[in-house]
């Protein structure tokens, strides 16, 4: 038979886009004063969670919260409570979500620890600096870790080897990482600028100036826009024209 007239399977000719998925309204979560808030930007207040963090971090699904407050690591749904704690060994520690999407990563200033949240196995690496914020490469072998210096490569395959620092404008502060693994995107302490910085060339690409300091900073999963908070709201950032499109300011 003639292959090229007649099809045995799916082709591009068949490709049908995906169905239309009802737009979800931004949410916003946050540590004040001790304590874990939500809220959306189109109200005016922040409503508690009922648990404190010193650090939080948002999952891999968009939805799973990861809450630590000293070694008590706490993993919710914002929207349907608390489905777990475990403790951890490192004080101080900053948590962040890995992107197998079942382990959490825990860095302080005397260590690093990796535990799966599905079989419950716990590694340990070496690690001495001050840790600000973490952001884990799309690699899974390696994460970015922000500190006074710059970014620090910290290699989880190699016992927690730092071969290299990406030099910043100053002192890191929060972090953010694009879905795709090709951008961080860093708060410099005390100035009102976040450094772009590219994961392959491990340096600083870009600069956005931004009306104050930075205190938390998130990327839309669509990459286009990204989030920053300041001491007097929330904005909304065109990754592509640098321009404020929304802005929100929270009471309390």
């Amino acid at each position: 038979r003639d292959a090229w007239k007649r099809k045995t399977r799916q082709t591009v000719d068949h490709y049908q886009p995906a169905a239309a998925q009802p737009r979800r309204d931004v949410r916003l979560v946050v540590v004040s004063g001790g304590a874990v808030q939500a809220g959306a930007p189109r109200r005016d207040g922040l409503a508690p969670l009922g648990i404190g963090a010193t650090s939080i971090a948002l999952g891999t699904d968009g939805r799973t919260l990861l809450a630590l407050d000293g070694r008590e690591l706490t993993v919710l749904d914002p929207g349907g409570g608390v489905r777990l704690t475990r403790t951890v060994q490192i004080d101080s520690g900053i948590v962040a979500a890995n992107r197998d999407g079942h382990s959490v990563l825990v860095v302080g200033p005397r260590g690093a620890e990796q535990l799966d949240l599905v079989t419950g196995r716990v590694e340990y690496f070496n690690y001495s600096a001050q840790p600000q914020d973490v952001a884990p490469s799309y690699k899974h072998n390696h994460i970015f870790v922000g500190t006074p210096r710059g970014i620090d490569l910290l290699y989880l395959n190699l016992g927690g080897r730092r071969p290299y620092t990406i030099p910043l404008d100053g002192p890191a502060g929060a972090m953010s990482m694009n879905g795709s693994g090709t951008r961080i995107y860093t708060a410099i302490q005390g100035q009102a600028v976040v450094d772009v910085a590219d994961t392959e060339q491990y340096a600083v690409v870009e600069r956005i100036r931004i009306s104050g300091e930075a205190r938390a900073l998130a990327v839309a999963p669509s990459e286009d826009v990204l989030y920053v908070a300041t001491n007097d709201g929330v904005v909304a950032i065109d990754l592509a024209t640098k321009a404020v499109h929304a802005s929100a300011s929270f009471l309390g």
